[in-house]
This record gives structure tokens, C-alpha cells and sequence, in this order.
């Protein structure tokens, strides 16, 4: 009520009569607050003004010029704010606060000695007032100031910030400036418990939502959206936010949405640096127009000609878009304005290890722990630094590999031989002839893949990352066991390899991820994405398909971990679409138009026609897909009411009258398995197969099946259903293994090897379909293969050294002789009385 108050009779008073009216009552101490409100809030003009009269009506109290200051620092007056300080430190002799924002105002106008100036009067006034004076404001200006200075970011925290919150819990300034710190040094977790303490503590401040919200960008999206979103609903002129905004948009290639994100900070600020700079990038981005993004970028340097922000801003956001040479290039240019600019530092850092400049990028990294010791992220790179130096590196002609030294006699032959077929399938396809070699590197532990690829912990659920002729994978050693496919993966980043080199990286995510899904396919039907039952249902949904044009924002801000991997698949259905539709000529035409500079929906309608009509034919296609599968199926759960309510548990009844109801089916042989009766299972498992004779996965007829024919000993009719699965599943660990099981005793060693391999495409370090390749190569006569299988038997399974020696004994005996015979008496060393081995050795002698 007061607020409502104090505004009607401001909103009351003219230009013309306020020095008719007595303006005593207006300027008490105690609406200070509610104009805090008013700034807090966005109404800069109308603080501005208020302050104004204050000094005109010469009030005593500082605060109504400082509420001044801050309303034209965000209104983009920031002369005029620099001017009138510089007048009220007449009034304010070694007041901290104006002297703060004076320092704060001169750097944004790269008026150094101004901001030296301002920080020697701060340092002047400390020395004039005991700390036991000093409010719980001052010591946080005085931390500030410290860090300006270079003093070390922890201590300041410990004697300044941390001290001001012990003075004054509630004082909002103290968690921005610990919380802000945090964020610069990279610790994100640290800034958001800090922001989340000041929530607590102060209450809902546009500022402290922007904070947490920039301290769960890499970390959870879903979180830094809700805060974002609280920030301008408590400031819809926040500049930062506005700001902050505008990159998520870029960042999902939403532009036309950052462009008014953009213009909301400069209808405030006509000149604001950072809004210029994230124009410059949407010119670039989605314009194509490098002449627009020079004259965007001079925009951004019209204030301060040497501001390091202007090129390190746009080189970050190109970064985010797979631009890592440009970004480089701005990142350096933003040194050569300020040598000692620590963001650009730490940008150019990462995207010279994208570049696969590891050698610069380490040097880089060093000196930046040597000048920040508190960097997280340089701090991490160290540490990432050391665990890669223990790593093997494999140089050929078209490949590096590196990894865990332990790893590649494990997989590291295999990973070469896939990649240089990817090579040659699809660069003979897409027209590329690569003439560097690519940088592929496995990473032993899930922390740090994430650091040599996102820069921070984090990216759980990512087994690959691409970066142009850099690929970054997490090892096979390190995943679940039996759940992620290392080479499907492999093929998919080393796709994208081919793909943002014949486009220069300038394609569309959607466009990226749908082609290196649909060439898994191509590959192996049994890799890549098809249609399941959650596809389906979310096809099916017309919240969730998206329009092609759209279908990159799918990737930026996903509900959740399933809508994250339809977005994988509905990218792939629409890249098949195309290529099924136009051909392959016009697909590979809209990919050498995106190379030339074209936006994606033009580079579509050049080559396929209209794009509306494109979007609703495939819209039409893959909804097609969708409804052809399991099209005999009735897909609803009944509801209660249906069910015989004098049989619980039991479905007979309803199936009578529904016989093709997926739920009860599954409800019903759900029964049965409990009860053993497996005879009775059968019949249902064959139904659901019927309905479903592509599904797969663990629900399906066929693993039902399976369960059944095993159950009751039927082992050949179970060999051939689990053949089926492995032929169409390339994640069947367990059929893969039981196949193994029961083929080597049967000695049917083409299938044993098929699925030993497909096995190891799931975990290499598993001994058992190692072992048994070894032993089906060598049935097979293959000898190198076979050496090479029981080599890796060798390192994975050492107990069982006796056996595999011997084995190798004889089958190097004609090829090798010496290295057979150290074979030879290694088996007799673990074994002496090994009587084939004693055999062997006598035949030699």
C-alpha cells in the first residue's frame, strides 16, 4: 500500500507544477525503498527523475543520487552517470559506494585512469574508517575492489563477502558479489548455492534469478529457464536477462526470437556492447551476411572502441555453433584489445582444443592457473592435462588416437578399422576428401570426457561429442556394461566428421544429428533409431512432433531425457523423408547451399520446393510411420470398470472381447510367467510378436518368447528366436552372451564370432566373447584374427594365461616360430605339467 501510495502521488505531479508543490512529504527517508522497488523493477526513467529532483531539492541523504546513477547506467547514459558522480563525491567526500560505480562506469567506457582513480579513493577512504565501523555494504565494496586489484578470490570472500552477510543477512549485495565471483571463476556450483542463500535470505530479486540462472546453464536447463523466467517477470527491462535470453535462443537457432530479445535492451540502451555483439552473431548465424556482423560489431565498439567483451561475446556464441576457428579469431582479437582478459583466455582455450591445438591450448591453460589460481575450468584442464599425459597416442596418416594406455590392445585396432571404413563409405558419399588426419580421443573416466569436451563437469548420458576433424568419445570401459553401443557411436560422431566439413559447420543441429542417425542405419538396421511404441506415442502427439524448421529448439531445451532422444529421432525420419522424397542429389544441393552461406528453410525450398508444403509432407510421412506401427494393435490401458472385478489379476475375459489390447496381453502373460505356466505364456508372446513384429526391446513378444522357450527346454526353437533379436537389437547383451552360450558347445562358430563381435560393440572388456572370437577364428582358420582376440584374452583374463599361451603357441608355430615357442614355455611357466604343452615343446626340440 505504501508503494501504491507513493506512485499516485508521483504519477500525480507534472513537470510544470512540482516546484508549486511541497515536496518535503515526497522525499522522506523512508520511500527510499519503494524507490529501490521502482529500480528493482525496471522503471529506470522514472528513478532517474526522482533522483534528480532529490539532488535539485538538495537532500542530504546519498542514496536518491545513487538510485539516480544506477537508472541512467541502465538507460545507457553512462557519461552523464560518470559526470554527476564525479559532482556528488564533492557532496560525498570517500563515499564507497559512488566510488564503486564510478570505477564500474569508467571501465565500461575504458577510461582506466578514471577507474584507478576511483579504486585509490576507496583505498583512501578504508584507511579513514575502522573495519568495526565499516557497514556489512562497505566490506562488500571493499572485497570488490580487493578482486579489481588482484587479490586472491577465496580470501576475499572469507574476510569481506562472508563477513557482510555475517553483518547483514539480508543484504543482497553480498551474495551478487560472492555469488558473480563465483561465476567468473567458473565455479558454478559454488554460485548457485550462493544465489540460492541470497534468495533465502533477501527475498525474489530480478538480480539473484539472473545468477542462479547462469549458474545452472551447463548444468540443468530446466532450472536456469524457471530462474530466467522469474527474472524478468520481476524486471522485464533486466538487461542481462533480456541478454542471457537471447544467447539460448541462438543457441537453439530460434533468431528471430534473440532479435527481439535484443531489442528490448536496445530500445533502453541504443548503444549497449553485448546486445550489438549477440546481433553481430545472429547476422552471421542466420543472415549469412558478414559485412551485417562487421557493422553489428562496430556498433558494439562505438562506446568503448578496445572493449574486449565485443569479440569475446560473439566468438563464445560462434563457438556454441561449431564455429571454433572464428571464435578463435575473435577471441584473439579480444586479447589484442586487453592481453589480460581472462574470458577470452579461457574461450580461446577450449576452442583450441576443439581445433585439436592441444599443445597451445595446454600452454594456455597453465598460464592461466599462474594468473587466476581459482579457475575451474583452467584448474580442471590441468588436471585433464595430467591424466592425458599418461594416455597412448596412435599417429597414422588419417587418424590420432588417444586413450588409456590399458585400452587399446583391448579395442584400439578396432576403433582404427571402423573409422577408416566410415571414411571411405561416407566421403565417397558426401563428396569429401579429407586431407587432414582427425583427432579421435577416448576418454577412461565419464569426468573427464566432460572437461575435455564441455569444459566443466556435467554431459552425463553423452557417449560422443564432435567438433569438426576432433571427436571426443567416452571409453567403452566406461559405460554401463551392455547398454550403449561404442560404434554405432563411433560411425555417428565421425558422421558429423563428413558432414560439418562439407558445410563448414554452418548446418542446422537438427540437419547434423538426423544425418549421422539415419547413417547409422544405413550401416547396421540393427544401429540408428526406429520406430518403438514411446516414437510413436510421441509422433502421434502434435505437441511434440515439431516442424522441421523448428526441429533444432528441440534439441535446446528438452522436458525430458525421452524428449531429448525423440528429437534424435524424429530429426533422423525427417533427413530419410528428403532423401526418399527428393533424391539424393537435391539432399546433397541443400548441403552444399548451407556451404555457400544459405539459411537452412532456404537452402530446403531451393532444393525441394515451398517449405510449408515440405513441413506438412512430412509431417504426413512420419505420422504415417507412426500409425502403420502396430496398426492391428488396440493401444488404450481399459479402464477399471472393464475388468472382472471377481477376477483380479486375471485379463481372460477382457481379451475375449479386446484379443488384440497390447496392455492386457502384457498384463496377462505377466500372470502366467508368475505362475510357471509357460506352455500358456507361448501363445500370448506369439499374439504380441503379431502385433508388434518390430518391436524389440524388453517388452516385447519376442523376449517374452524367449523367457518361455527356455523355461521349458526348447532350446532350438529359443536359438532361433534370440537370432532374430541379435539380427535387430544392437543392444541385446543378454542374447548376444546366451547366443555365445549355447553355439560354441553346438561348435557353430559363424555365429559364435557374429555375436561375439556384436558383444564387444557393446563392451570390449568382457572376457567371455573375447574368448570365445578367439576361439571361433581360429575353427574358422582366420590366424590374425584369432592371435590378435587371444592377445586381448591375455591382458583382460591373466588367471587363464596357461591356456591362452598355449594357444597362441600353435597358431604362430608356422608363421612365427620364436615368438610361438616364448608362447610355448610361458603356458609351461603357469602350467609344467601341461602335457600337450610338453608334447609341443618335445616336437620342437
Amino acid at each position: 500500500m505504501r508503494l501504491l501510495s507513493f506512485l499516485l502521488i508521483l504519477l500525480s505531479i507534472s513537470i510544470s507544477d512540482a516546484q508549486q508543490i511541497d515536496l518535503e512529504k515526497i522525499f522522506e527517508e523512508k520511500n527510499l525503498g519503494p524507490v529501490g522497488e521502482l529500480l528493482a523493477r525496471g522503471d529506470y526513467e522514472l528513478v532517474a527523475r526522482i533522483g534528480e529532483a532529490a539532488a535539485e531539492k538538495g537532500l542530504k541523504s546519498p542514496e536518491w543520487r545513487i538510485l539516480r546513477f544506477k537508472a541512467l547506467r541502465e538507460m545507457g547514459q553512462i557519461d552523464t552517470a560518470l559526470e554527476e558522480i564525479q559532482k556528488a563525491l564533492v557532496l560525498y567526500p570517500g563515499h564507497f559506494e559512488m566510488l564503486m560505480l564510478r570505477h564500474d562506469l569508467a571501465k565500461l567506457l575504458g577510461r582506466d585512469e578514471i577507474a584507478s582513480a576511483a579504486l585509490k579513493g576507496i583505498n583512501e577512504a578504508a584507511k579513514a574508517k575502522a573495519a568495526k565501523d565499516r557497514s556489512a555494504l562497505e566490506s562488500v565494496i571493499l572485497g570488490r575492489a580487493a578482486v579489481v586489484l588482484g587479490a586472491d578470490a577465496q580470501k576475499v570472500i572469507a574476510q569481506y563477502f562472508k563477513v557482510a552477510q555475517g553483518k547483514d543477512a539480508k543484504l543482497e549485495a553480498a551474495y551478487l558479489a560472492e555469488g558473480n565471483l563465483a561465476l567468473e571463476k567458473d565455479d558454478a556450483k559454488r554460485a548457485a548455492d550462493v544465489f540460492r542463500a541470497g534468495l533465502k535470505a533477501h527475498g525474489e530479486t530480478a538480480d539473484l534469478r539472473l545468477g542462479l540462472a547462469r549458474a545452472f546453464q551447463s548444468g540443468d536447463r530446466e532450472k536456469a529457464t524457471e530462474s530466467l523466467k522469474k527474472a524478468l517477470e520481476l524486471n522485464p527491462h533486466h538487461h542481462a536477462a533480456h541478454l542471457l535470453r537471447a544467447e539460448q535462443l541462438i543457441g537453439g537457432e530460434k533468431f528471430v526470437e534473440a532479435e527481439a530479445a535484443i531489442q528490448q535492451v536496445l530500445d533502453l540502451d541504443e548503444q549497449h556492447p553485448v546486445a550489438w555483439s549477440l546481433r553481430a552473431v545472429v547476422a552471421y548465424l542466420f543472415q549469412a551476411d558478414a559485412s551485417k556482423m562487421e557493422a553489428a560489431r562496430q556498433q558494439a565498439l562505438q562506446r568503448w572502441d578496445r572493449n574486449p567483451e565485443v569479440d569475446h561475446t560473439i566468438g563464445r556464441c560462434l563457438s556454441r555453433a561449431y564455429r571454433f576457428a572464428e571464435s578463435a579469431a575473435h577471441q584473439r582479437k579480444s586479447l589484442e584489445f586487453d592481453p589480460k582478459y581472462l574470458p577470452a583466455k579461457v574461450q580461446l582455450c577450449h576452442d583450441l582444443l576443439r581445433l585439436g591445438e592441444e599443445e597451445e591450448a595446454w600452454k594456455l591453460a597453465d598460464a592461466i592457473r599462474k594468473e587466476d589460481g581459482y579457475n575451474i575450468q583452467a584448474h580442471n584442464l590441468g588436471l585433464l592435462e595430467k591424466e592425458m599425459g599418461r594416455y597412448t597416442t596412435q599417429a597414422f596418416p588419417d587418424f590420432v588416437l588417444k586413450m588409456p594406455k590399458r585400452d587399446w590392445p583391448i579395442y584400439g585396432a578396432r576403433a582404427l578399422a571402423l573409422l577408416r571404413d566410415a571414411k571411405a563409405v561416407l566421403g565417397v558419399k558426401y563428396g569429401l576428401d579429407l586431407q587432414r588426419p582427425v583427432l579421435v580421443e577416448f576418454f577412461g573416466a565419464q569426468q573427464d570426457f566432460a572437461i575435455r569436451t564441455f569444459g566443466a563437469l556435467g554431459g552425463q548420458g553423452m557417449l560422443g561429442v564432435c567438433f569438426g576433424t576432433v571427436v571426443t568419445m567416452n571409453s567403452p570401459g566406461s559405460l554401463a556394461h551392455g547398454r550403449n553401443n561404442w560404434e554405432s557411436t563411433l560411425w555417428h560422431e565421425f558422421c558429423h566428421v563428413i558432414t560439418l566439413t562439407v558445410t563448414h559447420n554452418r548446418m542446422p543441429r537438427w540437419l547434423s544429428e538426423g544425418i549421422s542417425v539415419y547413417e547409422e542405419r544405413q550401416r547396421d538396421p540393427a544401429w540408428g533409431m526406429s520406430m518403438d511404441a514411446k516414437h510413436r506415442e510421441m509422433v502421434l502427439d502434435e505437441e511434440t512432433l515439431t516442424p522441421m524448421s523448428r526441429l533444432s529448439g528441440a534439441f535446446m531445451n528438452p522436458k525430458t531425457q525421452e524428449h531429448l532422444m525423440f528429437a534424435y529421432y524424429e530429426s533422423s525420419q525427417a533427413v530419410e523423408f528428403l532423401l526418399t522424397t527428393f533424391g539424393k542429389d537435391k539432399f546433397q544441393g541443400i548441403l552444399h547451399d548451407l556451404a555457400a552461406g544459405k539459411r537452412i528453410n532456404d537452402a530446403i525450398a531451393a532444393n525441394a520446393g515451398d517449405i510449408d508444403k515440405v513441413e506438412k509432407d512430412f509431417a504426413h510421412y512420419i505420422t504415417a510411420k507412426a500409425r502403420a506401427f502396430g496398426a492391428l494393435a488396440e493401444w488404450e490401458e481399459p479402464k477399471a470398470e472393464q475388468l472382472n472385478p471377481f477376477e483380479p489379476g486375471s485379463f481372460t475375459e477382457f481379451l475375449k472381447q479386446h484379443p488384440n489390447n497390447l496392455w492386457a496381453l502384457r498384463k496377462e502373460a505377466e500372470t502366467l510367467s508368475q505362475a510357471k505356466k509357460w506352455a500358456e505364456v507361448l501363445p500370448l508372446a506369439d499374439k504380441l510378436i503379431k502385433l508388434l513384429p518390430e518391436s524389440y526391446d524388453a517388452d516385447s513378444g519376442y523376449a517374452l518368447k524367449v523367457q518361455a522357450l527356455r523355461q521349458l527346454k526348447r532350446t532350438e526353437e529359443e536359438v532361433a528366436v534370440l537370432r532374430q533379436i541379435a539380427a535387430k537389437s544392437s543392444s541385446a547383451q543378454s542374447a548376444f552372451l546366451r547366443l555365445i552360450e549355447l553355439d560354441v558347445p553346438a561348435r557353430r562358430w559363424a555365429e559364435v564370432k557374429a555375436n561375439a563381435l556384436r558383444s564387444m560393440a557393446l563392451n570390449p572388456f568382457l572376457v567371455t566373447p573375447q574368448r570365445a572370437l578367439a576361439d571361433a577364428c581360429a575353427a574358422l582358420n582366420e590366424v590374425p584374427e584369432a592371435v590378435a582376440a587371444y592377445e586381448r584374452v591375455l591382458v583382460l583374463d591373466p588367471s587363464g594365461g596357461a591356456q591362452t599361451h598355449f594357444k597362441l603357441a600353435g597358431l604362430l608355430r608356422a608363421s612365427d616360430a620364436p615368438k610361438a615357442k616364448r608362447h610355448l614355455l610361458d603356458s609351461l611357466a603357469l602350467a609344467p605339467r601341461n602335457r600337450e604343452g610338453l608334447v609341443m615343446l618335445q616336437e620342437w626340440k
